[in-house]
């Protein structure tokens, strides 16, 4: 079926080349253009556009305030933003309102790659089986009020660290966990932090925003109890894939918001088996003893009982977040890499080898047979020989993590 993209640009001979960069697609994509935000809002109550790509800079209303608008209206659009700023800091104002972030100059493979993720993620979450396994899931943690607060303030002009810590300390679950974090051993402090602030200024912006996603979802589920299933294990998991897949994106010279993708989708590539345990935890306990009695990798023994896995579980719920698609599609195929449209290293590979690093260095014993990685998508993708030097970054990364 024919999909619809709108670009918004203030500069009309930009928005000329933008359709002429998707002449070779018509038969894919219906293209419409506007130069201001204004009239790109009005195009959209008339018009049904599956992407629209808006410049950082306009000249009544910025993009991020244009995306904002777009998301509450049209929470089904998928949404892009163009800047040839690429610092840390305009990727963190990005990140409530869009799907995806694009420097400029981006070139026409930068593009299409994009609207080919948007476009496979979108099949995936439409897929009738997980659709089924998402309708029988009577919990789904509501959008963490405490990440909208805290991304309002990384929004503003001059962000402090005392206002984050401050909003932090509003909420105590998430008080904890960071500084259980913060003063785990790994951390490596030679004093224990008490306080939200000190926690902050230790862990860094990109690490608080990524726990300020999860730490709310291991709450709500923190009282699964299930044999062979441990919420506390899936946690410290989870903490060390996300290290380890930053590691891993910092040995490749990923650029700064990248990085922050992978961190945070290491954090959360794990939660849909808190939300199966939870809302299913009949089928979720045979997946479990099937696995382990078979020896097969936990998301195979999943699919065979309910037809889809955790990965997709997570998926569904981070799609309807509108969180990043980056983030989306390495939580969706964490172990299944090779069914992505991704043909370029990033943090879905980053999140993909975290996994089974951890897995393996940790010698934590998960479900049936540990999964393993993909070594056919890793030459696909152009890193065919970084393994070892992964497995490296990796070590690191659990005995001494270096934070943001």
């Amino acid at each position: 079926m024919k999909k619809h993209i709108l670009f918004v640009d203030d500069n009309p001979l930009l928005l000329e080349m933008y359709r002429m960069m998707l002449d070779d697609e018509r038969d894919h994509w219906g293209v419409a253009a506007c130069g201001d935000a204004r009239q790109a809002l009005e195009l959209m109550e008339n018009a049904h556009f599956d992407v629209v790509v808006s410049d950082m800079r306009l000249r009544d209303m910025n993009g991020i305030e244009l995306l904002g608008e777009v998301k509450k209206r049209h929470p089904r659009t998928s949404r892009i933003i163009l800047s040839s700023y690429t610092g840390q800091e305009e990727f963190a104002r990005c990140l409530d309102a869009t799907h995806q972030f694009l420097a400029k100059p981006f070139d026409v493979k930068a593009l299409k790659a994009t609207l080919a993720r948007i476009g496979g993620l979108d099949s995936f979450l439409k897929d009738q089986k997980l659709q089924t396994l998402a309708g029988r899931l009577s919990t789904l943690p509501s959008f963490p009020a405490l990440y909208v607060e805290i991304m309002k303030e990384l929004n503003t002009e001059d962000p402090s660290v005392e206002k984050i810590a401050g909003i932090v300390g509003k909420d105590p679950s998430m008080t904890a966990k960071m500084l259980q974090v913060v003063n785990s051993a790994v951390v490596g402090l030679a004093r224990k932090v008490s306080s939200p602030f000190e926690a902050v200024q230790f862990l860094g912006m990109g690490t608080v925003r990524s726990l300020a996603l999860s730490a709310p979802i291991f709450s709500c589920f923190a009282r699964t109890n299930l044999t062979g299933f441990s919420t506390d294990q899936l946690w410290d998991h989870s903490m060390r894939t996300a290290r380890i897949a930053r590691a891993i994106m910092r040995s490749e010279k990923a650029e700064a918001g990248d990085v922050e993708d992978a961190f945070t989708a290491g954090m959360l590539h794990d939660i849909g088996k808190l939300m199966l345990a939870d809302n299913v935890p009949d089928q979720f306990q045979i997946a479990l003893a099937l696995a382990g009695k078979r020896e097969v990798p936990f998301h195979e023994a999943e699919l065979e009982i309910y037809g889809a896995t955790h990965a997709g579980a997570a998926a569904y719920l981070l799609g309807l977040w509108g969180l990043p698609a980056p983030i989306v599609e390495a939580v969706a195929f964490h172990h299944t890499p090779c069914l992505s449209d991704m043909r370029a290293f990033g943090p879905l590979a980053a999140v993909h080898a975290a996994n089974v690093l951890d897995l393996e260095l940790s010698r934590v014993k998960p479900a049936g047979r540990p999964p393993a990685v993909d070594a056919a998508y890793l030459g696909a993708i152009g890193v065919p020989n970084r393994l070892e030097s992964w497995r490296a970054e990796a070590a690191k990364a659990i005995a001494a993590p270096e934070e943001d």
